[in-house]
């Protein structure tokens, strides 16, 4: 079986390489032509995946076409502020392909979902998949153990796909919510960099266990005005990658906000940190669903109105008593 993988990040590459040494015909598409050049002479990716050798079933190319005209499967990895513009200009080439969107983010011009862009784009999403869980990049390329969500609109369809994709160290599970795979993965990005951000100022564990819990309920609040399912949540697209990212070293967002809480600045910016894009969205979506979300908003305003981290920590743990479940 042929996969096109659309991108050469961190992601992209460890899923190529995952794949590839799986006994799949990989078909890696990169934006940059050297990156392509390196994958296939020298078999590595020193730039987003340094350290792990390519497997020779592995094709880097710089040509859309190339990939994607033969794949069975295309797995979407393209940074999520890019992706429209890239799937709109290659509309008739994935037109009627399977298509696994990868990417974990909402696209801030429009605040919509991948899965919403996709339909506006091919006018349905049979053919679309969200692939979403606890992964580090590092870890699927070497080989460590790992399980994720892959969701689709038909049951029976997802689960054939589930079935075609999993492997002896990466195991999937089926889901119907889209939205709510696609949410869980997009949002806890804002609440690792609030975790960094807290770890960074030493405020301690008991922190870190408050807003990984208090960042749950934001999630839900949200995901439940935007359709989704309550209990996605609470699986590894929810919970599971909400843990992984608040409290792993691998992870990005967490980094940034370690950087903060640090007053060291920014981490390396050759990578993208989703949940600097999606705390401008989630920010906007709260305002407008009147969806009460003050862990992200208080994440927004140390972002964008460089207010100081212990000026918002403070409003955070002076606001009126209430419920728990509320």
């Amino acid at each position: 079986m042929r996969l096109a993988i659309l991108g050469s990040g961190s992601w992209g590459s460890a899923l190529a390489v995952h794949f590839g040494r799986r006994g799949f015909l990989v078909y890696q598409w990169c934006r940059e032509e050297e990156i392509a050049e390196e994958i296939n002479l020298k078999r590595r990716n020193s730039v987003f995946l340094e350290g792990v050798t390519y497997p020779e079933s592995v094709k880097a190319t710089a040509s859309p076409s190339e990939a994607i005209k033969e794949a069975d499967i295309v797995l979407s990895v393209i940074p999520t502020q890019f992706t429209a513009d890239f799937w709109r200009k290659h509309r008739e080439l994935l037109s009627g392909k399977t298509l696994i969107c990868a990417s974990k983010g909402i696209e801030v011009k429009s605040l919509k979902t991948l899965s919403k862009i996709y339909s506006q784009i091919f006018g349905d999403c049979r053919n679309y998949f969200v692939l979403s869980g606890p992964t580090f990049a590092k870890e699927i390329a070497q080989g460590l153990p790992a399980a994720a969500v892959i969701a689709g609109t038909n049951e029976e369809e997802t689960l054939k796909l589930v079935k075609t994709l999993n492997t002896k160290t990466f195991r999937f599970y089926a889901s119907t919510d889209i939205v709510g795979v696609e949410l869980g993965g997009a949002l806890k990005n804002v609440i690792a960099i609030a975790t960094g951000i807290s770890d960074g100022m030493g405020l301690g564990n008991n922190a870190r266990a408050a807003l990984i819990t208090r960042g749950l309920h934001e999630i839900k609040r949200l995901g439940k005005a935007l359709g989704a399912r309550e209990e996605t949540f609470y699986g590894l697209s929810g919970v599971g990658d909400l843990v992984l990212t608040c409290t792993g070293n691998l992870s990005r967002n967490r980094q940034f906000g370690l950087a903060i809480g640090r007053g060291e600045g920014e981490v390396d910016k050759k990578y993208v940190v989703e949940g600097v894009y999606t705390v401008q969205a989630v920010y906007r979506l709260a305002k407008e669903l009147k969806v009460e979300m003050p862990i992200c908003e208080a994440i927004y305003k140390v972002i964008y109105e460089k207010r100081k981290p212990t000026e918002v920590m403070e409003e955070l743990l002076s606001r009126p008593v209430k419920e728990e479940n509320c």
